[in-house]
C-alpha cells in the first residue's frame, strides 16, 4: 500500500514540476487508482490545496525567523512577514502557471473557507499576531488574522479580481495600519 505522505511527495513533485496535478498521471505514477486518490483527499482541490500548504509552511516559518533576526517587531514583523511571503509566493512560476491554467481553481484552492490553506494560513497568521502584538482588544484574534489574510489576498490575486497587476508593498502598508 502507498503511504499518504508519499502520495504528497509525488504531488508536489508533479506541482513544481507542472504547476498543476493531473489526478491520472499522479495515480499511475503512485500505482494507485483515481478513486483512491479522490477518497484519501477529495478530489484535486484539496490534495493541491495539501501540497501548497507543504511548500508555503516551511517558507512562512523561515521568513518569521528572518525578520525576527533583523529586528522587526510587533505590526511591522507581521506586515513585512506577509509582504515576504507573498513576495515569494508571486516569484513562483508555479504559482503563475497555476492561475494561467485555471484562476477560478487556484482562488477555491487558495482563499476558499472550504480548502485547508485559508483555514491554515488564519491560524498561522493569528499565530503570529499574537506573538507580535498580544492583545487584540475588541476585534477577536481570528477575526482580526482574516482581515489581514483577506487583505494580503486582494492585492496578491488583484489581477484576477480587477485586472490591476499585484501590490503587495500596498498590502503590506495596510496591514500595518490595521495593526497599528
Amino acid at each position: 500500500m502507498v503511504s499518504q505522505d508519499s502520495v504528497l511527495d509525488a504531488a508536489q513533485t508533479m506541482f513544481l514540476r507542472d504547476g498543476w496535478l493531473d489526478l491520472r498521471a499522479l495515480a499511475a505514477e503512485t500505482g494507485i487508482g483515481r478513486a483512491t486518490l479522490y477518497r484519501h483527499y477529495e478530489g484535486r482541490e484539496h490534495l493541491l490545496g495539501e501540497v501548497l500548504w507543504r511548500l508555503m509552511e516551511p517558507t512562512m516559518q523561515q521568513v518569521s525567523r528572518e525578520v525576527r533576526a533583523e529586528g522587526h517587531s510587533g505590526a511591522d514583523a507581521v506586515a513585512e512577514n506577509i509582504r515576504r511571503c507573498l513576495t515569494i509566493s508571486a516569484s513562483l512560476p508555479q504559482m503563475r502557471a497555476m492561475m494561467d491554467r485555471d484562476a477560478e481553481t487556484t482562488m477555491r484552492v487558495m482563499a476558499s473557507k472550504h480548502g485547508v490553506v485559508q483555514r491554515r494560513l488564519i491560524a498561522s497568521v493569528a499565530g503570529m499576531i499574537s506573538q507580535e502584538i498580544g492583545d487584540t482588544g475588541a476585534i477577536p484574534l481570528e477575526t482580526l488574522a482574516y482581515a489581514v489574510v483577506r487583505v494580503g489576498e486582494s492585492f496578491y490575486y488583484r489581477e484576477l479580481i480587477t485586472g490591476d497587476a499585484p501590490d503587495i508593498d500596498a498590502a503590506a502598508l495596510i496591514i500595518r495600519k490595521l495593526l497599528a
